[in-house]
């Protein structure tokens, strides 16, 4: 289990001591860190949304219809931008809310772990009617993307942030 500097110490019963300074609930520290790691996920990820779309298996059209629903029009600029903001800020303090609950040793694998169960909504919520060959590049290209968003996601919340842990 990962355990950094920043990191408390593990207790005998594998639940971590909380550290004089650590506060209960959310602290603008905390949301730093979540819009940080969020945003270093959205990056990692990027590069590989972009080859679906230029292989043809993921419709930009998909990202569009986010400003469709909050009624901002048919834009992949601004339905872009609400994914990523959604990915820097909900996914981040949720995944924080739920780590020591997660499968996985270290954060980086419980945001593998975590990232599988958000692409389940995404696979759902940005299919576009795809078969075949398109629908398995679709599938395995968009999960590779989320594994990269939650391995990098825990990555970052483990340097910079006191996470509890508890062994799975």
């Amino acid at each position: 289990m990962s355990n950094g500097s920043d990191n408390p110490a593990m207790t005998d019963t594998g639940v971590t001591q909380e550290t004089s300074d650590q506060e209960t609930g959310l602290s603008l520290d905390m949301v730093t860190v979540a819009a940080g790691a969020g945003f270093g996920g959205m990056v990692a990820m990027t590069p590989i949304l972009v080859v679906g779309i230029l292989l043809g298996v993921l419709e930009p059209s998909a990202f569009a219809g986010l400003a469709e629903i909050v009624m901002l029009g048919d834009s992949f600029p601004i339905g872009s931008f609400i994914f990523v903001a959604g990915g820097m800020t909900t996914l981040p303090l949720l995944f924080v809310s739920l780590a020591v609950f997660l499968p996985g040793k270290t954060l980086a694998r419980r945001g593998v772990s975590y990232a599988t169960i958000v692409w389940t909504g995404f696979a759902i919520a940005f299919y576009s009617q795809q078969t075949g060959a398109t629908l398995a590049g679709y599938l395995v290209l968009t999960l590779v993307a989320h594994w990269v968003y939650g391995y990098v996601l825990g990555l970052l919340y483990d340097r910079y942030a006191a996470v509890p842990q508890y062994e799975v």
